[in-house]
């Protein structure tokens, strides 16, 4: 009976090794707590290892939070590798203590750091995790009560992000302690699996068990299969998606959005979630809502709307391009600087550089472009001076009657809000005559009469 146990197992993670497709000489490194489900991986990686040809070590993290449980976890996995002859790398953490604000959270995070790390420096090839099948079925339903999307529900797969492996995926608890307790193999227990404070632990030792026996026997293996039908419809969304993307990137890294309400729905929210992991590297703190609310933003959203999302990221969108950045309140630039009537001046603060000649009118031919402008040099006695833009500026266009707001040209114009506030309004005695590239105001226009000319031309730094 206890062969028999110690086979199924066994023959599980070999499937699941097979579909990885693991190379000859490869190193798998073994994320090893010391509880029952990360030894029971160890143990059967190491009874395969000949079988596939793979080399085997070891990580730990102490998280240094549990006291005496914790330094009793590294000291049980420092003598299981030595026992069984497999490499190891410890490392005791430094920062988390118990009662901290979101600590399973920032320890989940230390903890991939670490990984990630040794993951580097030595080369390795995977990094197996030890989830299993009851894990699986926990993180669906976790993701089901938080309204989780087709992605979400997708949960963990066998191979990914990166080079995580999870070769007991298919494997039930119940069939780890059968194993463990087939081949003799202890194990230690985090007493943090059994706090009612953590929701997982309510999940598992309440909702599941009691949904279970009073509305849906075998929930659980129905739930993992819940999570494969959605993983292989995200995956063929996301290829689609993908195409998508690569069509719409930019260089700068902003997404295109003209003619995203023709896209499928499903596709919209998949080529959002792939804009996002991209730029952010994961998708940890980005929910279904956000998702949901980024796509609004593309199709109903004001051509310069922001919106915040957790952690200090903002999304903005700039008529057609959708950025992402950090929510960071910039300091209202104040800048003002005199424009000398010859040669060049550099306004920095404005990302701008004027060149200017004084000429006599005979001389001048029409401006070659909305980069370069013309001014009587009598209406501007005062000369001229480039400064910020600030709100309630007017000025009277040339060709036009009355005042216009200097913001409804921005937006004619489509002036990224983020530019405008930097943006160098060109004055001459307090009235504004030029917006360098968008317009001429009809103050100091050079006209039969006029005798001297200031041109101007703007160049961008």
């Amino acid at each position: 009976m206890a062969c028999e146990h110690e086979t199924q197992l066994l023959r599980k993670v070999t499937r699941a090794l097979s579909r990885t497709g693991l190379r000859q000489g490869a190193l798998v490194l073994v994320a090893l707590s010391g509880g029952g489900d990360s030894v029971a991986l160890v143990r059967a990686l190491l009874a395969l290892r000949d079988k596939f040809g793979y080399r085997l070590a070891a990580v730990h993290l102490n998280h240094r939070i549990r006291g005496e449980e914790s330094e009793r976890d590294e000291r049980f996995v420092r003598a299981l590798c030595e026992r069984l002859g497999i490499d190891l790398e410890v490392e005791r953490a430094r920062g988390l203590r118990a009662g901290m604000p979101n600590l399973e959270e920032r320890a989940r995070e230390y903890r991939y750091r670490f990984f990630e790390r040794v993951v580097k420096e030595r080369g390795a090839d995977y990094l197996a995790l030890a989830h299993q099948a009851d894990d699986q079925a926990e993180t669906v339903m976790l993701r089901l009560l938080r309204g989780a999307g087709a992605a979400g529900l997708a949960a963990m797969g066998e191979r990914g992000p990166g080079r995580i492996i999870r070769p007991m995926l298919a494997v039930t608890r119940a069939e780890v302690l059968e194993y463990l307790d087939a081949i003799g193999e202890n194990f230690v227990f985090d007493s943090t699996n059994l706090s009612p404070a953590i929701l997982r632990n309510r999940v598992r030792m309440e909702l599941l068990p009691m949904l279970e026996r009073e509305y849906a026997p075998g929930l659980a293996g129905r739930l993992c299969e819940l999570a494969d039908e959605m993983r292989e419809l995200d995956g063929f969304v996301r290829i689609a998606a993908g195409g998508e993307f690569a069509a719409r990137i930019g260089a700068d890294g902003a997404l295109g959005i003209a003619g995203f309400a023709r896209l499928h729905p499903a596709l919209q929210r998949a080529l959002v979630r792939l804009f996002m992991e991209k730029r952010l590297g994961d998708l940890r703190r980005i929910s279904r809502a956000h998702v949901e609310a980024i796509r609004r933003l593309c199709l109903d959203g004001p051509p310069n709307a922001t919106l915040d999302l957790p952690h200090g990221t903002r999304v903005v969108r700039v008529y057609e391009r959708l950025l992402i950045g950090r929510a960071e309140a910039p300091a209202r630039p104040c800048f003002r600087a005199a424009i000398a009537p010859s040669g060049t001046t550099v306004v920095p603060e404005a990302g701008f550089e004027f060149e200017a000649a004084t000429l006599a009118a005979r001389e001048v031919s029409l401006p070659a472009n909305k980069m370069e402008a013309l001014f009587d040099v009598r209406e501007i006695p005062d000369g001229l001076v480039a400064r910020n833009f600030q709100p309630g500026d007017r000025l009277n266009p040339l060709g036009m009657r009355g005042r216009r707001k200097v913001n409804e040209i921005f937006i004619d114009a489509r002036v990224p809000r983020a530019e405008r506030m930097t943006f160098p309004v060109i004055e001459s005695g307090g009235e504004i005559v030029w917006l360098p590239g968008l317009t001429r105001a009809s103050k100091a226009r050079v006209g039969e009469s006029t005798e001297t000319v200031l041109r101007l031309t703007a160049h961008r730094l």
